[in-house]
C-alpha cells in the first residue's frame, strides 16, 4: 500500500482555486483550512495493475480535487463512478430503511429527488483526465 506524501502549499492553493473554493463533489463552500485534497485516482488503489501511476501522476494537480470532509470520507479510495453509485444506490437504500427518514417523508419534511448524481466540478466544467 502506498503512503501519502505531503502536498506542497502551492499545489494545495491551486487545488483550492480549481472549484472556486467549493467542494468538487457536493459544491459546498470550503474554507482553505477545512479543505481536504482528494486524489481522483486513489493513491491506495495504485497497487492494482489497472491503476498504476507514477508518483508524479498521483500528486499532479490533474489528479487532485478540493473536497469537504464528508465527501472525501464517503468517496474513500473509490473511483468517481463507484462514489456516484454509492451515493445513488447504497446511501439512499440505507437512508430509506430508517424510521426517521420514512417519518420525515410522511410529514413532508423532506422530498425525494432521485436523479443521476452530477458532481459540482462537472457542473462548472472542470475537466479531469
Amino acid at each position: 500500500m502506498s503512503t501519502h506524501k505531503k502536498i506542497p502549499k502551492k499545489t494545495r492553493l491551486a487545488v483550492y482555486e480549481k472549484c472556486n473554493h467549493r467542494c468538487a463533489y457536493c459544491g459546498c463552500d470550503l474554507k482553505y483550512e477545512d479543505m481536504q485534497v482528494d486524489h481522483i485516482k486513489s493513491v491506495y488503489a495504485n497497487n492494482d495493475a489497472s491503476h498504476t501511476m507514477t508518483e508524479e501522476e498521483m500528486y499532479s494537480e490533474k489528479n487532485l480535487l478540493p473536497a469537504c470532509r464528508q465527501c472525501n470520507f464517503y468517496k474513500s479510495y473509490g473511483n468517481l463512478e463507484s462514489f456516484r453509485e454509492a451515493l445513488t444506490s447504497t446511501l439512499m437504500r440505507n437512508l430509506q430503511k430508517t424510521f426517521q427518514y420514512r417519518l420525515a417523508i410522511k410529514y413532508g419534511l423532506i422530498q425525494e429527488h432521485i436523479e443521476p448524481v452530477q458532481f459540482y466540478f462537472e457542473k462548472i466544467g472542470v475537466k479531469i483526465d
